[in-house]
Parts: structure tokens; C-alpha cells; sequence
């Protein structure tokens, strides 16, 4: 019953009854919420759309990628004092083992890199870690030593199915400084480009790479600023003198703009690092400088954070005013027919009650499911208030059956709002009837049997 009730209240009527603005100027404040509040409720079904598009999707936010190259030496003044000679009184033998003994010198060039902790972070709110390899596309790096002699001067790396490393090491046998050159390809969230042109640069103001649709935003700013967009045709595009010496035209398309600008992107500049392997200088030698790079870090997703969290004790205390507010206009609407009843009978009692004598009338012929009974009324007023009822003839009485029968037919009385209830009512009252014949007849049937079997119950008895 409380579902049904609920559900009742929600088809309810939210607006005012018309001309309620006469009897009370306040309700136009309340129009104007009513308004308000569709124009609101449109805003809210759009922005929880774009909420529910952005948690399926990964947001990303900006940390520091710190990148340290060291080198390691191995072996170096061992070599230098195998360089120095031999002892002549050492056997062959002993020479030979000696040289397998001594290892080759070596070094060991190490690229390494780590996320910087923002700052107030403390252990506990410090976030996972991530492996150095998770920021890079690939890797590059030139040894410059004499090629004639070494063949293994570039080494490469490229992202693959292999797990992330916290680091790289190179390791090449040798006694000399080495200068290499380590060139990283950063890898970003989305897809970032450098502008090959540097008139364009200028123009948009752009200093590093971006992405596409965020040079389109920036050119699209650009025409806006300098009004270069068609007053007739705003898909034609004017371009300035700086705009069409980077295009090459005076007159673009709208339409064609995105597809003549990819000409324009090409793949960003890699992070290029020049550094000198010391193997003079102890076992352990750090470079410099460290270098630090922006990247793009995958936020894990909070549930039950952020506006979302309250969704649905809000909702449950909307629906509740929902439900005051269906029930007061429910209270307006039935004082409205109040006034409106009471109103009619102050201006003209008469005519009311023969109104509303005529609408019990039809009332009453709904429920007892029998126009017949309203037709005889019908006959037996006509026939009282004629005096010379005693001489109608059959002719007349016909003619009455014939136009009363005819009003019925042709009346509009069956468009009336409630005339399917009506039919509800009469179908409920010829169903409630022959239930209970049926349930009549089979009371009868039942007696019928008890009475057989005391019948049958007696003779024998008698007999014994």
C-alpha cells in the first residue's frame, strides 16, 4: 500500500491551478522557482554525465623525473701495474697463470631515475613507487671511442613486454675517459608533438611540445583575438600576413584546418644528456648535474571521493520534499475545487442545485449500471407534469421512448472524462453480481450434499 500511495503522489500535478496568480500574487514566486528549477535540473543531468564520462576515465597529474648518470671503474690501477712489466725470474708457467688472474680493466656507465616527492609528503602519505623504464619510450645511447677498434659503440633500448627497471647499466672493458651522448625519448599520457615551425611558434606562443587539439586551441585563440574569422561565411577563414606566410594561404576552411596543420606536428626533440665516464677518478664517479623532467603519473582512483560521495542521502532528502511539496499542491488543487464548488453556489443557487441534481442523477445511473431507470425518470417527469396524462396515446408515449433514446445516443455525455471509470464501475458491479450467484449456487450444492449424506446416514442407522 505505501508503494502504491508513493507512486500516486509522484503522478501529482506540480504546478499551480490557472488564474491562482488572482486569488494569490505570491505564486508568481513560485513559478519562478518552478523554472529555476527545470533549468537547473537540465544542467545537472549534463554535468552528471560529464561526471560519470571522467571517473571511467584515468586522470593524470604532474610529478618531477630526476635522472642521474654515475659511472663504476673496475680494475684500473691493476692494469697500470700490469702495464709497468714483468719479473724476469718468473717461470713461463707462472706468467701465464698470473694473466688469467688479472681481470681486464673495465667501467660501468649507470642511467637512473626517480620521482621527486612533492613537497609536505610524509611516509605515510607518500605515494607508490614507480620504476624509472615506466617513463621512457626508449633509449639511446653514442659511445665515442674509435670505431676500428670497438664495434659496440650505440647501444638502444625500446619499450616491450619486459618488466620495468629501476635503471640501466652499461658495462665496456677499457682504461680511457669515454664522452657518450644519452638521448631519451619521454613517454606522456597523451600524444605530444613539437611544431616544426618556428613562424607558427611564434605567432601562438607555443614553447614546447603539445598536443594536437591543444594547437588547434591555440590557433582557434589566435583568430578570435585578431578577428580573422568571416563575418559572412564563418567557415572561411582571413588570415593575416604572419598567418598566411605559415600557411601559405590568404583564404583556409574551417573544416580543412586540422588536416593542413598535421603537416605542421612531427615527434618532439628527445632529452639529450652529454656526460664523460671518468675511470681516473676512484671506482665512483657521479655526474654534476642531475636533470629533471616533467611527467605524467596515473592517479589511483578514490571511490566514494570527491562531490559523489553524498549522492545518495541527497537524493533520498529530495525525494522526501519531493513528496511535501506533490502533497501541498495536492491540498491547493482540492482547496481550488473547494472555492470554485462554494463559488458557484454564492452567484447562482438555483441553477446550481439543478446542476448538481442533474450530475447525481447521472451519478447514480453509473453506478446501478442501467440507463433504464434514468429514461423512466425521464418519462414519468414528462408524463406528471403534463395534464393530460390520461389521454397520451401509445403514439405520444413512443415519440417520447423515441427522442429520449435518440438524446442519449447522440449526447456528448459519453466524452466525458470519468466515462471509463465508469465502465470500470459497471464491469466491477456485474462481476461482484455473479460472484455471487456463484458463490450462492454453490452454498446450495453443498447443502444439497450434507442433507444426502445425513439422509444416507440415517437408513443406515435404521437398518441396523
Amino acid at each position: 500500500m505505501a508503494t502504491s500511495n508513493s507512486k500516486r503522489k509522484r503522478l501529482v500535478e506540480k504546478s499551480l491551478p490557472p488564474k491562482i496568480e488572482t486569488y494569490i500574487p505570491e505564486s508568481r514566486l513560485f513559478m519562478q522557482l518552478q523554472a529555476l528549477e527545470r533549468r537547473l535540473d537540465t544542467k545537472i543531468v549534463r554535468k552528471r554525465l560529464e561526471v560519470q564520462e571522467a571517473l571511467g576515465k584515468p586522470v593524470y597529474k604532474k610529478r618531477i623525473l630526476r635522472i642521474f648518470v654515475s659511472n663504476l671503474a673496475a680494475n684500473q690501477t691493476v692494469a697500470a701495474t700490469a702495464s709497468g712489466g714483468v719479473d724476469e725470474t718468473d717461470a713461463d708457467n707462472k706468467d701465464a697463470s698470473r694473466a688469467e688472474a688479472v681481470e681486464a680493466p673495465s667501467w660501468t656507465l649507470r642511467i637512473e631515475g626517480r620521482l621527486v616527492d612533492p613537497p609536505g609528503t610524509t611516509w605515510k602519505s607518500r605515494p607508490a613507487p614507480h620504476k624509472f623504464s615506466e617513463f621512457l619510450n626508449s633509449m639511446v645511447v653514442e659511445l665515442d671511442r674509435n670505431p676500428e677498434i670497438y664495434s659496440d659503440n650505440v647501444v638502444q633500448w625500446r619499450r616491450g613486454v619486459d618488466n620495468d627497471v629501476d635503471g640501466f647499466e652499461i658495462k665496456r672493458r677499457g682504461d680511457e675517459d669515454v664522452r657518450t651522448k644519452i638521448m631519451l625519448d619521454i613517454r606522456t599520457a597523451t600524444d605530444r608533438f613539437k611544431v616544426n615551425s618556428p613562424l607558427l611558434r611564434e605567432l601562438l606562443d607555443i614553447r614546447g611540445p603539445t598536443s594536437k587539439a591543444g594547437f588547434i586551441m591555440k590557433l582557434w585563440q589566435y583568430i578570435k583575438f585578431n578577428g580573422l574569422q568571416d563575418s559572412d561565411d564563418p567557415d572561411q577563414i582571413r588570415c593575416d600576413a604572419g598567418l598566411a606566410q605559415a600557411l601559405g594561404s590568404n583564404v583556409v576552411s574551417f573544416t580543412a584546418l586540422p588536416q593542413m596543420l598535421h603537416m605542421f606536428l612531427t615527434r618532439p626533440d628527445p632529452l639529450i644528456i652529454e656526460y664523460t665516464v671518468r675511470v681516473h677518478e676512484g671506482d665512483f664517479h657521479m655526474g654534476q648535474y642531475a636533470f629533471d623532467v616533467e611527467v605524467e603519473i596515473e592517479e589511483p582512483t578514490r571511490q566514494g571521493a570527491g562531490p559523489l560521495a553524498n549522492v545518495q542521502t541527497r537524493h533520498r532528502e529530495l525525494t522526501h520534499i519531493e513528496n511535501q511539496l506533490a502533497q501541498m499542491m495536492q491540498d491547493i488543487h482540492n482547496a481550488r475545487t473547494k472555492r470554485d464548488f462554494l463559488r458557484s453556489f454564492s452567484d447562482d443557487p438555483v441553477a446550481f442545485v439543478h446542476r448538481w441534481i442533474d450530475n447525481q442523477t447521472k451519478d447514480l445511473e453509473v453506478i446501478l449500471g442501467d440507463r433504464r431507470h434514468g429514461l423512466e425518470a425521464a418519462l414519468g417527469a414528462i408524463m406528471a407534469a403534463d395534464s393530460t396524462a390520461q389521454e397520451m396515446t401509445a403514439e405520444r408515449k413512443q415519440a417520447l421512448e423515441h427522442e429520449t433514446s435518440k438524446w442519449l445516443k447522440e449526447s456528448a455525455l459519453y466524452n466525458e472524462p470519468w466515462a471509463e471509470e465508469a465502465v470500470f464501475h459497471y464491469l466491477s458491479a456485474k462481476t461482484q453480481e455473479r460472484m455471487q450467484q456463484l458463490l450462492k449456487q454453490q452454498h446450495q450444492q453443498q447443502q444439497q450434499q450434507q442433507q444426502q449424506v445425513r439422509q444416507q446416514q440415517h437408513q443406515a442407522t435404521g437398518g441396523g
